[in-house]
């Protein structure tokens, strides 16, 4: 059976539908809307107060948990992936909330470091144009200290896996880091893919740690404004953003809230292009933070599953805009039908 590894921050979220720009005053921190931002634990609380007394709701998060929860539910309708999480893990009221629920979708905890300290806390505000993201570090603060104390455990649990998933910590070092612990247990298992979502808060400071990551990558996905800064910084096309990526061939997955492109080639040259049409469909957004995850979950557990490229996107396409509609994440009750209906496209 398949196997994939999610390896990534897991967040608690609370999530509110106003203006990124009225909170970033009230609490007053240097912060740009509809961006993620790092911000202080102190900041953090003060938000999640204000927020609360807004109504606010509380999720748990993170974009590599969410994408395991997303396998882990589709899963449960068609099982045919063992998933296992690979991360740190903070408390809340004295337990580890995050750990019981992957295990509860069948995704095994297979390196974690459950600490005592909170987790990250994400303050989510949902808005027409967008979100605007202030993240606090919380149990986060020591993933550098654990990629490196927990490196060879790590190497070995990531070595085990078909494809591992890796999303940003906010941490500049990280990037470096998880780069050589990626081309470690490629050594291992050269079958090895690397499906990464880097988000804005790599894409845009770049660096070398974000160039060697990227040397690693077989699966690079990517919202509109992400793949356009990288290919205005990659001689301005999609080969030149290919050329950055693993070697032995890559595919691009560009998300939209209208349409999804899946670019495939290797080194410069692109092989195969497919664009999903732009649709007219209005959906009423209730709550889009953990859409642009539900997508890349989806369209792993597609493609993983069997289907061609463009069909797993077209399927994390409609489940994405399922998750938009209702608040938090997506559950059995609000999957898509298309979910319950779906068959294995073409073989890859």
């Amino acid at each position: 059976m398949t196997k994939i590894g999610f390896l990534g921050a897991m967040n608690r979220d609370l999530v509110a539908k106003l203006s990124g720009a009225d909170l970033i005053k009230q609490i007053g921190v240097e912060a740009v809307p509809l961006v993620e931002t790092a911000v202080s634990d102190e900041a953090a609380n003060s938000g999640a107060e204000a927020l609360a007394r807004l109504g606010a709701k509380t999720f748990l998060g993170g974009s590599a948990f969410n994408v395991a929860g997303v396998v882990g539910l589709l899963n449960e309708t068609n099982r045919k992936i063992d998933g296992q999480f690979i991360g740190i893990a903070g408390a809340i009221d004295g337990g580890w909330p995050h750990v019981e629920t992957l295990a509860a979708l069948g995704i095994a905890p297979r390196q974690i470091a459950m600490l005592e300290l909170p987790p990250a806390t994400c303050l989510a505000m949902v808005e027409p144009g967008g979100r605007t993201l202030l993240t606090a570090l919380g149990a986060n603060a020591k993933v550098r200290e654990y990629l490196t104390a927990e490196r060879a455990r790590i190497v070995s649990a990531v070595a085990e896996c078909d494809v591992v998933h890796i999303t940003s910590f906010l941490d500049a070092e990280v990037p470096a880091l998880l780069a050589g612990i990626v081309a470690d247990a490629k050594a291992v298992n050269p079958e090895l893919k690397l499906s990464l979502d880097p988000g804005a808060a790599w894409v845009f400071p770049g660096g070398d740690g974000f160039a060697q990551i990227l040397k690693q990558t077989d699966i690079l996905h990517l919202n509109h404004e992400e793949l356009e800064h990288l290919m205005k910084s990659s001689a301005g096309d999609i080969r030149g953003v290919g050329v950055r990526l693993a070697q032995s061939g890559w595919m691009i997955v560009s998300r939209h809230h209208e349409w999804v492109g899946v670019y495939q080639g290797q080194g410069g040259e692109v092989s195969a292009q497919y664009e999903l049409p732009k649709t007219n469909d209005v959906v009423s957004v209730v709550d889009a933070n953990g859409a642009g995850d539900t997508f890349c979950g989806a369209f792993l557990w597609a493609w993983l599953t069997g289907s061609a490229a463009i069909d797993a996107a077209r399927f994390g396409f409609v489940c994405a805009r399922a998750k938009v509609s209702v608040s938090g994440p997506l559950t059995p009750d609000t999957l898509p039908q298309e979910a319950f209906a779906f068959e294995l496209g073409p073989t890859r």
